[in-house]
């Protein structure tokens, strides 16, 4: 098939920049770059046709379309050492579905989508991709971000069976975030939110109103956001967005379940999180060093890879419909861009009885819309 062939060489091609990716994991935290190579895998769906994925965006049907189900004791001895693995899904109307798995040990949010559009670059032709850097370790010691998170939440009591949690996508058009940060940043704690921290406040309070105060094995009496950061941007002087590595740092944002919610302190306790991690960078350590703070806490990860330019990547048929996360099994808030880089696009993940009551928060529905097909809005 002439696409598989294409798709087949100019990944090759593109390894040549990427090159860890081809390589393999050892000991479970460094990576051996040798000539192992990705894992490259082809398949007819028989999920139904493509059009039934955009208009129901369901994560059962996206899992269908992935080679690994996000669970690590779920992964195929085959491919439990492969830095990337790349599913290309076909489907009867000549659609196709792209499915990218990476080892987060040395991919974040950034790498995958920069990777994603230098690959796609490549496709159409380019004969060279600039200012991809490999090797940060002389800036950032190797680090275990993935196991570090799984300490914080063993260690607090998160054990969520994956098939009891449930992902919701919810749409942020321009002229609600606009009037959401408006709103928000009336208040005395702080002026002019960003979108991330406004969203973040509308989330976290709709989080907080829904609490069940007495749902674990502890009285609960906050809510720790924790927050990813990107470092590149931080860093003096700054590194390229191309910079290949799990880049991140996290803050904690602890905020007090209240009866009365005040989302402009919200943000100006998720700002303040971030700025004191960004302005201590050479000095913080991650999360692995807060995890004591979080005792009496209900725990929701934040990802913002909104900014991310992964509608940009154009293969030679045009750029991406539909972007999507599978596979998120625990409590998260993932914000992606919509395809008209206006908007925001959330997915997010809890557990089936605080998703009942998060997803009809009328405060919350008021700025985000539960996702609907384009067949159902008409």
């Amino acid at each position: 098939m002439k696409i598989s062939s294409h798709l087949k060489n100019s990944l090759s091609k593109t390894l040549t920049y990427y090159y860890p990716f081809a390589g393999q994991t050892k000991d479970g935290v460094s990576i051996d770059c040798n000539d192992h190579g990705a894992i490259f895998i082809e398949t007819q769906v028989v999920v139904g046709e493509m059009s039934k994925l955009l208009q129901k965006r369901d994560n059962n049907l996206f899992k269908q379309l992935v080679p690994l189900k996000g669970n690590m004791q779920e992964i195929p001895t085959t491919y439990n050492d492969a830095n990337l693995i790349v599913q290309v899904n076909y489907f009867g109307c000549g659609g196709i579905a792209i499915s990218i798995c990476f080892n987060h040990i040395i991919v974040d949010g950034t790498t995958s989508a920069y990777f994603v559009k230098s690959w796609a670059e490549v496709a159409r032709g380019a004969n060279d991709i600039k200012n991809v850097v490999v090797d940060c370790s002389s800036i950032y010691p190797p680090y275990d971000a993935y196991a570090s998170m799984r300490s914080l939440y063993e260690q607090n009591h998160y054990h969520y069976n994956p098939t009891e949690i449930v992902g919701k996508y919810f749409i942020f058009d321009g002229g609600k975030i606009a009037a959401l940060r408006k709103k928000i940043g009336s208040g005395s704690y702080l002026d002019h939110p960003t979108r991330f921290e406004a969203i973040a406040a509308l989330i976290s309070g709709a989080l907080i109103r829904n609490a069940d105060k007495e749902a674990h094995e502890f009285t609960v009496k906050q809510l720790a956001a924790v927050i990813s950061i990107n470092m590149r941007s931080i860093v003096n002087p700054p590194l390229p967005p191309q910079c290949l590595g799990n880049l991140v740092t996290t803050a904690i944002a602890k905020l007090p379940i209240d009866e009365k919610i005040d989302y402009n302190y919200l943000a100006a306790e998720v700002h303040k999180s971030v700025k004191n991690v960004v302005d201590q960078y050479k000095t913080n350590t991650h999360v692995s060093g807060l995890v004591k703070e979080l005792a009496n806490s209900t725990v929701i990860h934040f990802s913002d890879i909104s900014r991310m330019p992964y509608y940009e990547a154009d293969f030679g048929w045009g750029k991406p419909t539909l972007l999507s996360l599978v596979s998120l099994n625990h409590k998260v808030a993932c914000l992606m861009p919509t395809s008209d880089g206006v908007g925001v696009e959330a997915i997010i993940t809890l557990p089936k009885e605080e998703m009942a009551k998060f997803e009809q928060d009328p405060e919350f529905l008021f700025f985000a819309k539960p996702f609907m097909s384009k067949m159902a809005r008409l």
